[in-house]
């Protein structure tokens, strides 16, 4: 699937602790009911997986999941996998990989996936590693990442993460940093027209609002 054929994407930036994982699970169970649906990716550090898949077991069995990753798949599944991803995933609802076999398997960066998903999304903050580059390039419909951090030390890792979720949104890396730059010299609300930009897409919880914290068991 092109590009321009590709929706925005949105940031599930809730704090630690506040559900990003169960949130996923359950618009995955969503899109498995929908006819003709393709399988989407789930893209973890490697110290997750195990996480995710007792997660899912829990929460989510329903989901027909596959892993590509030699602690969670034999060396001859992954082989077929990456051969025939069409026929090997045609009953597969969700693939959990990781950062770093996005290097090694690039039919995971062509195979066109419904949803794209990547959580611990701050891996992808630094826009010139290989990991990033990776990244960008699968090919999904529609792109969500998880991180209680959009912004870890400086708008740089912003503009990375805009660059995977909705591409064009804050222009080239040059024009955002022009444009950081314009906002900097602005004497109020600083940075008010950054937020209006990306607001829309970052769906974010935190621990501090008394909502959030009445509706905690």
């Amino acid at each position: 699937m092109g590009s321009s054929e590709r929706q925005n994407g949105a940031c599930l930036a809730d704090d630690m602790g506040l559900g990003k994982t169960i949130q996923v699970l359950a618009l995955l169970l969503v899109l498995k009911k929908k006819k003709g649906n393709k399988p989407s990716l789930l893209v973890l550090p490697a110290s997750l997986l195990a996480n995710w898949k007792t997660e899912i077991d829990q929460f989510a069995p329903a989901l027909r999941i596959r892993f590509v990753h030699p602690s969670q798949a034999a060396k001859d599944e992954l082989a077929q996998m990456a051969a025939d991803p069409d026929k090997t995933l045609k009953n597969t609802d969700v693939v959990l990989t990781t950062y770093g076999m996005l290097l090694r398997q690039s039919w995971l960066l062509e195979f066109g996936w419904r949803l794209a998903v990547l959580d611990e999304a701050q891996a992808i903050k630094n826009p010139a590693a290989r990991q990033t580059k990776a990244v960008k390039r699968i090919e999904a419909e529609t792109r969500i990442a998880l991180t209680g951090t959009p912004i870890e030390n400086r708008l740089s890792d912003l503009w990375s993460l805009f660059d995977f979720l909705c591409p064009g949104l804050l222009g080239s890396q040059q024009k955002f940093k022009k444009f950081v730059k314009s906002l900097e010299g602005r004497q109020h609300d600083r940075y008010a027209p950054l937020r209006r930009l990306v607001g829309p897409y970052i769906l974010r919880r935190m621990k501090t609002d008394k909502r959030v914290i009445a509706a905690l068991p």
